[in-house]
């Protein structure tokens, strides 16, 4: 294998820093530590290629909090002037590594991602029979550091380079406790060696990468079994014979026991294809795929607390259908049409306090045949005191200008007025409640009545009334 070397000068030249600290910011320029460094941008870089050409140069400490969704994970975020630097060594090391790395590793990588492994993985179970799906156990907390750096020394000989990695690696924060004894351990080998790297920088997920290379290419090299697809930690084999698989699934933990890596043995299983596997967010047969049903529980929840946070004024329209939008993206690369639809029908965005009570209780949902612009709310003057707004039924599934089709418009009050997301007049109705249900009676008479005796006689009062 090509050894690179003479990498240095690349990582600490000005333009390469210019262009890591214009990387690092992207998503994160309003915040105070981003605009601090960006105050001072040309002082602060100066003295990071300073401390970078004397070997002076040393990371700071993390920050961190934990995340309970699906399971807990400890989150490490570096500090700002630490993340400049990650982005300037990957500037130099990525286009390397994504030549070396194995063309079905769909981690971290321009072009590929996880619709691209889901579309990789549904592909290989139309013309094989079974598959074997791994996971690492605890991957990020178990990655050795000695085995790590031996990967490194495999592909780079630049002494300085090496040594940024080296120090990069040696200065990660205390991760969670794994505990694992392999083949010529004694008692305390467990805790001489050192090992994980944090959750949340760049590099992290780039050395995760490089570890698990020669296993990607062991599994289809190796073992011969070139239907092979991997995101991350987790891989799955495909093949036509379940006996062969089940061997292999041996043979891949032996060559992660070198790695002092182990497979998590609740997670490793040999099935068949129509069965459908779960990768990378969706369930997948070879027809067709869904979503992951905690993924549409934990989306009806944002959606919630959006609504809360658009009710209360603490965020806007704009930020709110970037959300609605980029799951709805998400979404569309499976067979969920029908539950998109139903979904947003309910993504109902109002100013006040009314945000709190259920959508049923105080809002009539009605066809309308004009279409809306393609995404965007619109604004009407308005013909009385109080003013409603109008959400698409799936903003991101709007179709062009000039097409028909029909939305949902939702009538409600609405106390921003003309800034409100969609504003259209409200008709004159008459609302009335009975046994926890809202009904409207016209100003002429029509409307349909559901209820019967003393309910119904209430109800023909208030449209005399009217």
């Amino acid at each position: 294998m090509k050894r690179y070397g003479q990498l240095w000068e690349q990582v600490i030249s000005w333009e390469n820093l210019v262009l890591a600290a214009r990387k690092a910011q992207r998503g994160k320029r309003h915040r105070d530590s981003v605009i601090r460094f960006n105050f001072g941008q040309e002082r602060e870089l100066l003295r990071l290629q300073g401390q970078l050409a004397c070997w002076q140069y040393c990371p700071g400490a993390f920050t961190c909090h934990w995340i309970y969704e699906r399971k807990a994970r400890l989150i490490s975020a570096a500090p700002y002037r630490d993340r400049v630097v990650h982005h300037a060594l990957m500037n130099i090391l990525e286009p390397i590594l994504d030549k070396h790395f194995h063309p079905h590793s769909y981690a971290c990588r321009k072009g590929k991602g996880t619709h691209a492994a889901a579309n990789r993985l549904q592909h290989l179970m139309q013309g094989h029979r079974y598959a074997l799906q791994c996971d690492i156990r605890k991957f990020f907390p178990s990655i050795d550091y000695s085995a790590l750096k031996q990967a490194f020394r495999r592909l780079i000989k630049d002494r300085q380079v090496l040594w940024l990695m080296d120090l990069i690696v040696d200065h990660s924060n205390e991760q969670e406790a794994v505990l694992d004894w392999f083949a010529g351990d004694d008692l305390f080998a467990p805790l001489e060696h050192r090992r994980g790297l944090p959750i949340g920088n760049l590099t992290s997920q780039w050395f995760a990468n490089w570890m698990l290379d020669g296993l990607d290419h062991y599994i289809t090299s190796g073992l011969g079994l070139g239907a092979y697809v991997r995101y991350c930690d987790d891989f799955l084999v495909l093949d036509d014979d379940k006996a062969r698989l089940r061997e292999a699934a041996g043979q891949i933990g032996e060559f992660l026991a070198r790695l002092r890596l182990r497979l998590h043995e609740g997670k490793l299983f040999v099935r068949p294809v129509r069965a459908g596997l779960t990768f990378v967010g969706y369930r997948i047969w070879p027809t067709h795929r869904i979503l992951r049903k905690d993924n549409i529980h934990r989306f009806r929840r944002r959606v919630w607390w959006m609504r809360q946070a658009y009710a209360a004024g603490l965020t806007d329209w704009p930020r709110v259908k970037l959300r609605l939008d980029s799951w709805i993206a998400h979404a569309h690369h499976t067979d969920c049409k029908l539950l998109i639809g139903r979904l947003s029908r309910q993504w109902v965005f109002q100013r006040g306090t009314a945000a709190n009570v259920p959508c049923s209780a105080r809002r009539q949902l009605e066809q309308q045949r004009q279409q809306l612009p393609r995404g965007e709310p619109q604004q009407q003057q308005a013909r009385q005191s109080q003013q409603q707004h109008r959400v698409p039924c799936c903003p991101a599934l709007s179709l062009a200008e000039g097409e028909s089709t029909r939305n949902c418009t939702v009538y409600g009050s609405c106390e921003r007025g003309l800034e409100s997301p969609g504003c259209v007049p409200e008709p004159h109705f008459v609302e009335t409640r009975a046994c926890g249900r809202m009904y409207v009676v016209r100003p002429d008479g029509s409307g349909r009545f559901a209820a019967e005796g003393p309910i119904r006689s209430l109800l023909l009062k208030c449209r005399e009334a009217a």
